[in-house]
């Protein structure tokens, strides 16, 4: 299994080049193909406005977009010839999350950015993750905005539970796992015995060449998410692989979940599936 086409969500951005760095470096590694992705979302006019929309504000708002779309494409255009690689680059204007989750059904994964909350440039992709997660068809790669990832994967913790979600998290890492030195299967706070299923996912994993630890770790007081995050910096792991919103998705936005956590508190970069 490997990954062939690759899409990279573009926004103009101080972190921009990073999330290319990566982009870049699994097309270079894996033989594939980059589809830059530039979304612009419609126009709101400020509630001040009364649903009045001036023309001026429009073309002004669109200029804004267009220009910052026109920078990122040359950003992303002047990395990926330099390093010789296959590209090429989308525009549209729409529902983000819509726009991402057509585009994901025909790519291996896509490679988004957490949002920097000072930055007023990525405010409109505030919740982006958070719905993309949940609906796209390929497994989600978040970088975090704060630190620099030219390399990353050596070290691979994977949140395990026996869960659907889980599982196709695993399955949608195997071309990161083929890489890594080391793989660690982390049980957080399980409330039964786990070990059949450990062994079994164990197994799978070093079938396709993988170095695999089971660890079963219990965090008292401590949600699944912040555990997660806590075991990356305990195993010294560079990479996370999980299942997003295990739970009711409904249960998850009143009471907070692992995804949520994690989405807010990233400090490596994570595969998410569900």
């Amino acid at each position: 299994m490997s990954f062939k086409t690759i899409l990279l969500h573009l926004t103009n951005d101080e972190k921009l080049e990073s999330r290319i760095a990566i982009a870049l470096g699994l097309a270079s590694e894996k033989q594939a193909h980059v589809i830059g992705l530039y979304t612009i979302s419609p126009v709101t006019p400020p509630t001040s406005f009364m649903g009045y929309i001036p023309p001026e504000f429009i073309e002004r708002s669109r200029g804004i977009e267009t220009e910052n779309a026109q920078q990122a494409e040359a950003r992303f255009a002047a990395k990926a010839n330099e390093a010789g690689i296959d590209f090429s680059f989308i525009q549209e204007e729409g529902y983000a999350p819509d726009i991402i989750f057509k585009h994901a059904m025909t790519s291996d994964i896509v490679v988004i950015g957490q949002v920097d909350p000072d930055d007023e440039k990525s405010a409109q992709y505030q919740n982006l993750a958070d719905e993309l997660v949940v609906s796209c068809p390929c497994p989600v790669l978040a970088v975090p905005y704060a630190g620099t990832y030219q390399t990353f994967g050596s070290h691979i913790l994977i949140g395990w539970n026996n869960t659907r979600e889980a599982a196709l998290a695993l399955r949608g890492a195997l071309p990161f796992v083929a890489n890594a030195d080391k793989v660690t299967l982390l049980n957080v706070n399980p409330s039964s015995d786990q070990t059949e299923g450990n062994e079994a996912a164990k197994r799978f994993l070093e079938r396709h060449g993988a170095t695999v630890e089971i660890k079963v770790g219990h965090w008292p007081d401590v949600g699944v998410g912040n555990a997660l995050l806590d075991a990356l910096v305990d195993y010294n792991a560079d990479m996370l692989v999980m299942g997003a919103y295990g739970h009711s998705r409904l249960r998850e936005m009143i009471l907070g979940g692992a995804t949520q956590e994690i989405l807010g508190h990233m400090t490596a970069p994570v595969l998410f599936a569900h």
